[in-house]
């Protein structure tokens, strides 16, 4: 999962494993800090840049 800010650089927020299509991940964050979130399917837990194909991305908006 990637934590973005307009152009700069994604935030590795963590990984997480899916079973039967279904998967959960627990994160605190400031909102401020980020305006969109997305998740690729990574090749594996150790990247600082997304390397994977992109699966998600959506706009964090404030309630």
């Amino acid at each position: 999962m990637w934590l973005i800010k307009g152009k700069e650089t994604p935030v590795n927020a963590g990984t997480f494993m899916t079973h039967n299509g279904t998967g959960g991940l627990y994160y605190i964050f400031n909102l401020n800090n980020y305006d969109t979130i997305a998740i690729t399917l990574e090749p594996d837990a150790h990247g600082v840049m997304p390397r994977g194909k992109p699966v998600l991305a959506a706009a964090l908006v404030k309630s």
